[in-house]
């Protein structure tokens, strides 16, 4: 895949002749599964598809799959603290007041009142992500 003249340029590599050109990054792989699946006949589910991320001649392919997996992790870190966090809102409210809850967890005493009237989820709920090794 490249960026060439403002658009997103996607091409087979392995066995079929086919290429495809995109305004946005986002069309490119349901974009390029539709032409091989037209191509080939086969449900776009049936194959696998490993990019390939080349700009004037460099391949960022490691590059990208790193920041995919870390944008990956830091979702999952995000989603736990704001578990962690509403749970301990929850279990706090009352025992010490919003403001103290909100100069121990560094956010505003609004914000903490807004996390009293939403959901709090259940300790199964709040999982702690995997361990984490640097690529």
């Amino acid at each position: 895949m490249n960026r060439e003249a403002g658009s997103w340029t996607a091409k087979v590599t392995d066995g079929l002749d086919a290429a495809g050109d995109f305004k946005r990054f986002t069309d490119i792989d349901p974009g390029m599964r539709k032409i091989i699946a037209n191509l080939t006949g086969l449900p776009s589910e049936r194959f696998y598809l490993r990019w390939r991320y080349e700009f004037e001649d460099e391949d960022a392919t490691e590059l990208v799959l790193q920041y995919q997996e870390a944008h990956r992790i830091a979702e999952d870190v995000a989603e736990w603290r704001e578990g962690v966090r509403a749970r301990l809102v929850s279990t706090l409210n009352g025992q010490i007041s919003q403001r103290a809850i909100a100069d121990l967890l560094g956010l505003s005493h609004q914000r903490v009142n807004q996390i009293t009237h939403a959901p709090v989820p259940e300790a199964a709920d709040v999982v702690k992500p995997g361990r984490w090794v640097p690529l």
